[in-house]
């Protein structure tokens, strides 16, 4: 989790859930394509892919804004019992928000770096891949450097969400990642993300553990990947993700 300011390696939100605490260094564009497989077996044995992209732009030396979208959809659902596929693909939807950087970390007193990461959510998306309203979500995201090359982060929030009845409901979000760096252009991690906790009317508590990693291919490139499996019957059993970023 390096500064992300001029001469510092680039920095990513993911491959992990809990992003940086770090923004974009002023005037510099950076983007972050990932590639996501997803199978769930809890109804109906469903596949989906995704290719989730974040654009983040660095305003100031402690703000930037950003562009969040689904990208493009595809999945197939199959009926267990009579063997009936249905297949939809389409364009999710998009998000616009800003993130601040409040706090500097200091490793002499295990003070940790501090954002705040705003988003508005528009259901801007295809037909079966689109939400309903404008959904707000404010997530904070703190992270300490231990010993020993460790580095831990947290990031709890909320958000404000829409059933498919059009039912609004507010969630938490909850996710500790521990980050552990081999070499200046490897780190991996171990984390629990959970990315909805809601009351079981509005889609439960959503929950999975992951094991990652990411490489630098130089200070302005990196590619990583993460596996997750889930942490309760309610989530999706698997989830395979793949990023490239860079930066600009």
């Amino acid at each position: 989790m390096a500064d992300t300011r001029a001469g510092e390696s680039i920095d990513t939100d993911g491959p992990d859930f809990v992003e940086s605490s770090e923004v974009v260094a002023k005037g510099r564009t950076q983007l972050e394509v990932d590639v996501v497989s997803e199978r769930d077996r809890r109804d109906l044995v469903r596949r989906t892919t995704s290719t989730p992209t974040l654009v983040r732009h660095g305003i100031t030396d402690t703000l930037e804004l950003r562009v969040e979208t689904e990208g493009r959809v595809w999945s197939t659902s199959e009926a267990p019992d009579s063997g009936i596929r249905s297949n939809e693909k389409g364009n999710g939807d998009t998000s616009f928000g800003l993130k601040w950087h409040s706090h500097d970390r200091d490793p002499a007193t295990y003070s940790p770096a501090v954002s705040w990461i705003a988003h508005l959510e528009a259901p801007t998306g295809d037909n079966g891949f689109k939400g309903d309203g404008l959904r707000p979500s404010l997530r904070s995201v703190a992270t300490w450097e231990l010993p020993n090359a460790l580095a831990l982060g947290i990031m709890p929030g909320v958000k404000y969400e829409t059933r498919q009845d059009g039912h609004r409901f507010v969630a938490g979000m909850l996710g500790v990642v521990l980050n552990k760096q081999w070499r200046d252009n490897f780190r991996t991690f171990v984390e629990s993300a959970v990315p909805q906790i809601a009351k079981r009317e509005d889609g439960g508590v959503l929950a999975f553990w992951d094991i990652g990693a990411a490489i630098l291919v130089n200070r302005d490139w990196q590619i990583g990947l993460r596996g997750a499996i889930a942490a309760n019957r309610n989530t999706p059993n698997t989830q395979l993700l793949f990023e490239i970023a860079a930066r600009f």
